[in-house]
């Protein structure tokens, strides 16, 4: 699994966007990327203390307190990446969400919405993706019908990537699991283990999104 950050929204793309849709789109894609290095960095903690019980195990004798440690930093790697897990699932479930929106608006050449008050979980996207994550479609934007393709593919892809993963992957998993970090820090989650694939792809999808939607609503080209 590689963790990535995506590009954001740049100053000299999307400049038809009013201001108070590029500011949260902004913060959105800050804060997955910021949320994506802290799981990357969980998943390498986790590794760390993998490698360290490995060697454990191959025969190395480790005293009763070093083993003490070694057991204990694995129960907290473990937790500590569910729950990075959760951050970066609740924050790209916003950020795709609120893209698709736009997106949608601005593929039908209307004023693009302002974010509501109201915040989806990633329970209510997993139940019902294809209402939050509807097709998005730039056919009829005014631009080359090469990068028009290009867009609609790249869209369509990530879109289809992120439908396969939560219906062939995600089946028998609580959607639950993905909604706030306090259940994995109480320990009630029954030692869910979760996808660490479902946010990345919403994150990836998510900012697929917002990279075609600032390419069809105003470029700023050099002189």
């Amino acid at each position: 699994m590689v963790l990535t950050t995506h590009q954001l929204l740049q100053p000299e793309m999307g400049l038809r966007l009013p201001a108070d849709v590029r500011a949260p789109l902004l913060e959105m894609g800050t804060a997955c990327n910021q949320a994506a290095v802290h799981l990357h960095q969980a998943l390498t903690f986790t590794l760390q203390v993998e490698s360290a019980l490995e060697t454990q195990r191959t025969g190395h004798r480790a005293g009763m307190l070093l083993a003490q440690v070694n057991t204990d930093l694995q129960r907290l790697a473990d937790q500590h990446f569910e729950q990075a897990i959760v951050v970066l699932a609740r924050a790209s479930t916003v950020y795709a969400v609120y893209a698709s929106q736009v997106a949608v608006a601005v593929a039908a050449g209307n004023p693009p919405p302002l974010p509501g008050s109201e915040r989806i979980a990633p329970s209510d996207l997993i139940t019902a993706a294809g209402l939050y994550l509807p097709d998005v479609d730039f056919a009829g934007c005014d631009a080359a019908s090469r990068v028009v393709a290009e867009q609609n593919a790249m869209i369509a892809q990530a879109r289809r990537h992120l439908l396969d993963l939560i219906t062939n992957q995600m089946q028998g998993t609580r959607s639950e699991a993905y909604d706030d970090i306090a259940t994995v820090a109480a320990g009630n989650d029954g030692g869910e283990s979760r996808l660490v694939e479902f946010p990345d792809a919403l994150h990836t999808y998510a900012s697929v999104l917002v990279w075609a939607l600032s390419v069809f609503s105003g470029v700023k080209h050099d002189d």
